[in-house]
């Protein structure tokens, strides 16, 4: 049975700043951070497009269930408004606010979704409409805000493929821009390049194709996050797991 682990870096989540566009609308910033002692925050969203736009907008919790990213109701924060129409060139404040304090000691991770809603027309030319959507990451401090501890495993999933995962043992997020997992030698396994958020307490995982790696196999695993660089070996001795532990 193969199997290996490893203990990442003790990982500080870091503030995001800047805005995000996606066709007519730009909505800045691209992060909003709450806590117990600032529970409101702004969203500024505007239409720089021709023509107008119907906005809804709506707050979801944000979890990793079964390795991806999952999204359920929630009443948690308040947003005002709700709903509102962009002419071109205008720009609107979204506020948003915990409906009560929160004091846990984990890090919890909501999602705002600000989309397009269709219009009636009374053109009768058949046109395609391309509804836009935003979604923007909400962080809610812990009661002690600590670190993030990432805790990477490969194992087996079926005779074909391998599962690689990371599990955030710590009680902030982590963002990882990229990753891969290499051979003895510096040949790929497996890469990965995109934004992945880790929630605290919470795991990823990506499903890849099982090789033969052989006795006392050397594997180096290699990230890039918000917090800068950092590489770890994994080795494996035939069928016993070892731990590469950094700290």
């Amino acid at each position: 049975m193969l199997r290996l682990g490893a203990v990442l870096l003790c990982l500080a989540s870091s503030c995001l700043a800047g805005s995000a566009a996606a066709g007519q609308l730009k909505v800045s910033p691209i992060r909003v951070d709450l806590s117990a002692g600032q529970p409101m925050s702004v969203i500024n969203v505007g239409n720089t497009g021709r023509s107008a736009s119907l906005i809804h907008v709506r707050v979801r919790a944000w979890h990793h269930r079964t390795g991806q990213d999952a999204y359920d109701e929630s009443n948690d924060v308040l947003i005002n408004p709700m709903i509102f129409k962009l002419e071109p060139g205008q720009e609107q404040l979204i506020r948003i606010g915990l409906r009560r304090p929160q004091a846990k000691p984990r890090e919890v991770a909501y999602r705002v979704f600000i989309q397009e809603v269709p219009q009636e027309t009374r053109s009768r030319e058949r046109r395609i409409a391309t509804l836009l959507r935003i979604s923007l990451p909400i962080f809610v401090a812990p009661v002690e805000p600590d670190d993030s501890i990432l805790v990477w495993r490969v194992e087996p999933k079926a005779e074909d493929q391998l599962v690689l995962s990371v599990e955030n043992a710590g009680n902030l997020h982590t963002q990882i821009s990229s990753f891969a997992l290499l051979r003895q030698g510096g040949a790929p396994l497996t890469e990965v390049d995109g934004h992945t958020y880790v929630l605290a307490g919470q795991r990823r995982e990506w499903v890849l194709p099982r090789v033969a790696l052989g006795d006392d196999a050397v594997l180096t695993l290699t990230a890039a996050s918000d917090k800068g660089p950092f590489t770890t070996a994994l080795r494996l001795d035939g069928a016993t797991p070892l731990e590469a532990v950094q700290r």
